[in-house]
């Protein structure tokens, strides 16, 4: 892990919901009132309420395996200082021991830490019930946040900041090499942050998770408390504003225009926000969805569906699709053109990678003859007007069957994404075209990216000899995006 605190791995939330004993033992270090805790949820940390003296309060704990107690001691530190400042953070509460953080040992889910916080004051208010003045308010609470931030050292972060997160998201990447667009991603996200100004007016420890569950209305002072702390880094304070309003297309175009500049003209009314940073809010929101898709792919290292509960198994598949839309956001846009008088020669100049000579050897023009004379169809893949790449596919005269007989991307246009976005539209160009309900491919067995992308795509092997490798995709079930 690194260190770095992340979603819970499902496993572990299996484990810790097998019952309540983690929970019960936890408590005992915190004067509370009998018989009052309860299960409240289990997504980052598990939660449990309980009453102290008829007052409730709420009980937070992760594995060790999720989250450490240095950083966990990080996190206190800067709400207490929040606190100090006069900011109504939910706050912490010492145990019987003295301690902010108390760690049990469980039979269940081993290694806990455990923390305990006073409820935030205020009431919930849900997006969609959301007006004008709540979003005015909105901002104008996390700017308050971020004016006490100011004043609060960066070199306390104890591994929280921005690039310790993209190393945890590369660490995460390199046990999924096939990721190959969110690889891009991380290298284009490295490569224009380090290019923006830093500075105690920029940069600073941010919430990170300033959405509508984690924070309370306090109507009377028309301001917002807030909890949930467990995400706070380091980090361009724009950031906080784009992971807070990244819930807001939900409310449709117009209504979520008109809500975010709500929600910047509060934050305005107490702390400069520069043009160039508000124009940046898409740069920050993909900063945050790369980080969420490597989060939830750690939380999915070891799951075994087949001896998990139901509950876990429709999380999974939950988590599964969030990852999907992700993917489907970073995926380039890949087209495919006939092959004619007007590009057949460029495509004769396309070249695999010194290392893949010897996975595809024969030249384009090989296959260009082949078309013109054994009735196999040429395709140019284009991201945008370039020409990236070339595929072939052929109908089998003797069965009928549908081949996908070339395929390849240009060395200048790999680990970009484009090769799996390329396979995906040659795969529907294919069956809305024919009608076909099964494609085969074949491929030399030490290619071995090949066989990753094919085996992702869904390309069950059906035969193997020395020199090749045959695969399958059934046609008549949705394939993984």
């Amino acid at each position: 892990m690194g260190g770095y605190s992340t979603m819970m791995k499902l496993t572990n939330m299996i484990r810790g919901t097998a019952d309540d004993s983690a929970a019960r033992q936890l408590l005992r270090c915190w004067e509370h009132d009998e018989g009052t805790l309860a299960f409240w949820r289990a997504s980052s940390n598990f939660v449990y309420v309980f009453d102290k003296n008829g007052i409730r309060h709420y009980l937070r704990f992760i594995c060790e395996e999720d989250n450490t107690v240095e950083r966990m001691q990080g996190e206190l530190d800067f709400v207490l200082h929040l606190i100090d400042g006069g900011y109504p953070a939910a706050a912490p509460v010492r145990s019987l021991n003295g301690r902010w953080i108390e760690t049990v040992e469980t039979p269940n889910a081993g290694r806990c830490h455990g923390v305990v916080f006073e409820q935030a004051a205020g009431g919930h208010v849900p997006l969609e019930q959301m007006s004008d003045r709540h979003f005015e308010d909105w901002g104008r609470s996390l700017a308050e946040l971020h004016l006490l931030s100011e004043s609060y050292p960066v070199e306390r972060a104890r591994d929280r900041s921005w690039s310790d997160a993209l190393d945890f998201i590369e660490m995460v990447l390199e046990r999924h090499p096939q990721e190959q667009a969110a690889r891009s991603e991380l290298d284009r996200l490295r490569e224009r942050l380090a290019e923006l100004p830093t500075g105690p007016a920029l940069t600073g420890w941010i919430h990170y998770d300033f959405e509508t569950d984690n924070i309370a209305y306090m109507a009377e002072e028309s301001r917002y408390s807030a909890f949930d702390f467990d995400d706070a880094m380091v980090h361009w304070y724009v950031m906080d504003i784009a992971a807070a309003l990244g819930d807001l297309p939900e409310l449709g175009d117009e209504a979520a225009q008109r809500k975010k500049e709500r929600f910047i003209a509060g934050y305005r009314s107490v702390r400069a926000l520069e043009e160039e940073f508000e124009a940046a809010l898409p740069l920050f929101q993909r900063f945050d969805d790369l980080y969420s898709f490597a989060r939830i792919m750690r939380s999915l290292v070891g799951f075994d569906e087949s001896k998990a509960p139901e509950w876990a198994v429709r999380l999974k598949s939950r988590l599964t699709g969030m990852c999907c839309e992700i993917r489907g956001r970073w995926k380039p846009a890949v087209r495919l053109r006939p092959v004619d008088s007007g590009n057949w020669h460029a495509c004769t100049r396309l070249e695999a990678a010194p290392e893949q000579q010897r996975t595809f050897p024969v030249p384009i023009v090989y296959w260009l003859a082949e078309s013109a004379y054994c009735g196999f169809t040429p395709l140019a893949l284009y991201c945008g007007e370039q020409l990236a790449g070339f595929a072939a596919y052929a109908c089998d005269p003797e069965d009928g069957s549908y081949w996908i007989m070339a395929y390849m991307i240009d060395r200048r246009y790999q680990q970009k994404g484009i090769g799996r976005s390329g396979m995906e539209e040659l795969i529907s160009h294919i069956a809305e075209k024919h009608g076909c309900d099964a494609l085969l491919l074949g491929h030399r067995p030490e290619n071995e990216p090949a066989s990753r992308l094919y085996e992702s795509l869904g390309f069950e092997a059906i035969g193997h000899s020395e020199h090749e490798i045959i695969r399958r995709l059934n046609l008549n079930v949705k394939q993984p995006k």
